[in-house]
C-alpha cells in the first residue's frame, strides 16, 4: 500500500500552522523574518513535494485508492506551493525589511506583495476548490473509516464520525483557500484573518491526528500481518 499519511499529514499540519502565523504576521503590520518562515516552507515543502509526487504517480497499483487520492495529490500541490514560497522569501527578504519602513517604503513593499499574491491566489484558490470537493466526496461516500483491528480510531469503525471529522478538516482548509485570494487581491485584513483562523485551526487539528496515527498506524500492522 503506497500511503504515508502520517508524515503527510503531520507535515501538512505544520505547514497550514506556519502559513497561518505567517499571514497573520503580514495582515496585523507585525514584524516579519522571512528566514524562519523561508525554513519552515522549506522543510515542509520538501517532504510534501516527495510523498505527494511518490503517491500521485504510484496511487493506481494501491489497495485503498481513494485514501492515496485525498492524501497524495492535495500534498503535491501543497508542497510545490511551500517550495516556491520557500525561495520567494530568501530571494526577496529585503521586501519584509521594507513593510517596518512606515513611509512610502512600506507602501511600496505592500504593493509589491500584493502584485506577487494576486498570480498566486489562483492557484491557492484552484487548490481550494479541490479540497472543497474532496471535502464532499469524503462524506458522501464515507471515506477514510479506520478498519475495527486499528487501535483507537477502530472503536469507530460502524460509525460516520472520522468521515465527518476528516471533511471538516479539509472543508476548513477549503474554506480558508477559497477566501484568501479575496483578502489578498484587495488587501482587506479582516478576510485574510479569517482564512489564517481557518488554516490554523486545520492545522492543529492535522498535527494532533497526524501524531496519534503513528501509534493506530503500527498498531494496525500489528494486529493484521500475518509474520508477527
Amino acid at each position: 500500500m503506497i500511503m504515508y499519511n502520517t508524515i503527510v499529514g503531520l507535515a501538512a499540519g505544520v505547514a497550514l500552522i506556519v502559513v497561518a502565523a505567517f499571514f497573520n504576521q503580514l495582515s496585523s503590520g507585525s514584524e516579519v523574518r522571512p528566514d524562519g518562515f523561508a525554513l519552515s516552507f522549506g522543510v515542509t515543502g520538501f517532504i510534501l513535494t516527495l510523498l505527494g509526487t511518490t503517491i500521485s504517480v504510484m496511487w493506481p497499483y494501491t489497495k485503498v485508492l481513494h485514501a492515496n487520492i485525498m492524501m497524495g495529490e492535495p500534498a503535491l500541490a501543497f508542497g510545490v506551493s511551500l517550495v516556491a514560497a520557500s525561495f520567494f522569501l530568501w530571494r526577496r527578504n529585503e521586501i519584509f525589511q521594507d513593510l517596518q519602513a512606515g513611509n512610502e517604503k512600506s507602501e511600496r513593499a505592500i504593493g509589491y506583495l500584493r502584485g506577487v499574491l494576486r498570480p498566486v491566489s489562483v492557484w491557492i484558490f484552484a487548490m481550494g476548490l479541490m479540497m472543497a470537493s474532496l471535502a464532499v466526496a469524503i462524506l458522501y461516500y464515507k471515506l477514510g473509516t479506520a478498519p475495527p483491528q486499528e487501535p483507537l480510531s477502530g472503536r469507530f469503525s460502524q460509525s460516520i464520525a472520522e468521515p465527518i471529522f476528516l471533511s471538516l478538516l479539509w472543508g476548513l482548509t477549503a474554506f480558508g483557500a477559497l477566501l484568501f485570494p479575496i483578502g489578498a487581491r484587495t488587501w482587506n485584513r479582516q478576510i485574510m484573518k479569517i482564512s489564517v483562523v481557518c488554516w490554523g485551526i486545520a492545522g492543529v487539528f492535522f498535527v494532533l491526528f497526524s501524531a496519534m496515527n503513528f501509534f493506530t498506524h503500527i498498531g494496525l500492522l500489528m494486529n493484521t500481518s500475518d509474520s508477527i
